[in-house]
C-alpha cells in the first residue's frame, strides 16, 4: 500500500510540474520594448462620450509620457506604467491599451459620463 501511495504521489509531482513548467510566462521583456515605444507625445484621433461623440477632437490637450515615467495631459501630471497591454496613469481612473493599428485607447470616467479615446502618435 505504501508502495502504491508513493508510486501516486510520484506520478501526481511529475504531472504538476509537467503543467507549471508549459504554462505561459509573462514576457516582461516585451512590455519594456512597447513601454519604449510608448514614449512620445500622443495627440486625440477621436472621442466617444457625452457631449464630446463624434466632434473633433484635434485641440484637445495631447499626452505626453516622458521615459522616467511621468506623464502630462493637460493640466493632469503623474505616472505612468505599461504592463500586459495595459497603460495605467496615476491621476487618471481608467486603462489604456495599444490596439492593432498602434493606436492608444484610453477609456476612463469623468463627472459620471464614460469617455473613449483614441490617440494617435505624433511624430
Amino acid at each position: 500500500m505504501y508502495r502504491s501511495f508513493c508510486k501516486n504521489l510520484t506520478g501526481f509531482i511529475i504531472g504538476i510540474s509537467l503543467i507549471y513548467l508549459l504554462m505561459p510566462i509573462t514576457n516582461s521583456a516585451g512590455d519594456a520594448q512597447t513601454a519604449n515605444s510608448l514614449v512620445g507625445v500622443w495627440a486625440c484621433q477621436s472621442i466617444y462620450g457625452g457631449p464630446y461623440t463624434g466632434r473633433s477632437c484635434r485641440t484637445l490637450p495631447w499626452l505626453k509620457l516622458n521615459a522616467d515615467k511621468s506623464y502630462i495631459w493637460g493640466s493632469e501630471q503623474g505616472a505612468w506604467e505599461f504592463k500586459n497591454n495595459t497603460l495605467r496613469l496615476s491621476a487618471r481612473k481608467g486603462i489604456g491599451r495599444l490596439n492593432s493599428d498602434g493606436q492608444l485607447i484610453i477609456e476612463y470616467q469623468s463627472n459620471g459620463i464614460q469617455y473613449q479615446q483614441t490617440l494617435y502618435k505624433r511624430n
